[in-house]
C-alpha cells in the first residue's frame, strides 16, 4: 500500500472514530437532560465526557477536511486576481498552515509527556489525559501528511503553470 493511500484510509479511520465521539456525545448529552428532569439527578461525569468527546470530535475530523479541502474558505482575492497570482497564494497558504500544524504538535509533546509521565485524569472520570493528547498529537502528524502531500501537488501546478 502506498503512504497516500494509507494516509487516506488512516483519515478516514480518524474521521469515523471522531463520528463515533460526537455520536457518544449526542447520546450522553440527552441522556444526562432527561435524567435531570425525570429523576431531578444529573449523570456523574457529562461534562468530562462532553471534554473528551468533544477534543476527539474536531481534532480527529481534520485530517479528513484537510483531504477533501472541506476547510472554510472565504474567496476574497480569487475573483480580482489572476490564476497565477491565486495558484501561489494557495501554496503559501498551504505552506503557512503545515507551519502553523507542526508548531502546534511540537509545542504539544511536552504536556503529553507531562500527562503520561504525572497519569493525569479528568476530575470525574477516569478518562487519562495523555490519551486525549496522543489523539491529538496523532492527527495532527496525519495532518501534516495530508498536507505536504497536498502541497507538492500545489507546488507542482504552480510552477507548470509558470513556466518553471
Amino acid at each position: 500500500m502506498s503512504l497516500a493511500r494509507w494516509v487516506s484510509a488512516a483519515s478516514r479511520l480518524l474521521c469515523w472514530v471522531g463520528g463515533l465521539a460526537l455520536a457518544l456525545m449526542t447520546l450522553w448529552t440527552v441522556t444526562d437532560v432527561l435524567t435531570r428532569y425525570a429523576l431531578a439527578k444529573p449523570l456523574k461525569g457529562s461534562i468530562d465526557l462532553v471534554e473528551a468527546t468533544l477534543v476527539l470530535v474536531v481534532f480527529l475530523a481534520l485530517p479528513e477536511c484537510f483531504q477533501r479541502d472541506d476547510q472554510i474558505v472565504v474567496d476574497v482575492v480569487d475573483h480580482m486576481a489572476g490564476e497565477r497570482v491565486v495558484g501561489w497564494l494557495k501554496l503559501v497558504a498551504a505552506f503557512l498552515t503545515m507551519a502553523f500544524l507542526l508548531l502546534l504538535g511540537i509545542t504539544g509533546i511536552q504536556p503529553f509527556l507531562d500527562a503520561l509521565q504525572f497519569g493525569d485524569r479528568k476530575p470525574d472520570l477516569p478518562i487519562p489525559i495523555a490519551l486525549l493528547l496522543a489523539a491529538i498529537e496523532a492527527a495532527i502528524a496525519l495532518s501534516v501528511l495530508v498536507l505536504v502531500g497536498k502541497f507538492v501537488v500545489q507546488a507542482r501546478a504552480v510552477l507548470n503553470r509558470s513556466g518553471a
